[in-house]
């Protein structure tokens, strides 16, 4: 587990700059949280940095109850991301995560909060979500109200990076 928490909050302030990715910068916005939530659990996932936060299946996708503490420091460090040095590994995380982030983008014309909440949420129902559904893409159109074509898409970049095989 990666020791400083706080850590996190830079790498998701990073990723929301370089893909300007909200655009309502009001910390108690729900698009603002949605974006945090989903980045802290793709650094996790994709990136595979353990920050020791723990997330579960809620009706916008991956919670963490614990990151939830971090909106602010996510804010605070949306001003100073320039100014802000990764180790190694926290680079190699953030590629990953925003390498991901590109293909989707591309492949579905956009990149914001919604898109971030069904490529989250497309993980989590593939890994982390116990008994896995039978059909990911019905059972996700379904929940999410989206077209079939759109998570069919997405599902195959999440499996083209080693998920939902």
């Amino acid at each position: 587990m990666n020791g400083n928490k706080k850590r996190i909050a830079v790498l998701i302030a990073k990723i929301i700059k370089d893909f300007d990715v909200v655009k309502n910068f009001s910390e108690d916005s729900m698009e603002f949280k949605i974006v945090v939530q989903k980045l802290g659990y793709l650094i996790q996932k994709v990136g595979g940095l353990d920050y020791g936060f723990k997330f579960e299946w809620l009706s916008r996708g991956p919670y963490s109850k614990g990151l939830q503490n971090y909106y602010h420091h996510v804010f605070q460090h949306l001003g100073d991301v320039q100014d802000i040095e990764l180790d190694e590994s926290e680079d190699i995380a953030i590629r990953k995560v925003e390498n991901m982030l590109l293909d989707a983008k591309h492949e579905i014309g956009q990149l914001d909060h919604r898109v971030l909440e069904l490529v989250a949420s497309l993980i989590m129902l593939c890994t982390d979500v116990y008994p896995a559904p039978d059909n990911v893409v019905d059972e996700f159109s379904r929940k999410k109200n989206v077209s079939m074509d759109i998570v069919e898409r997405l599902l195959n970049i999440v499996k083209r990076y080693g998920f939902c095989i």
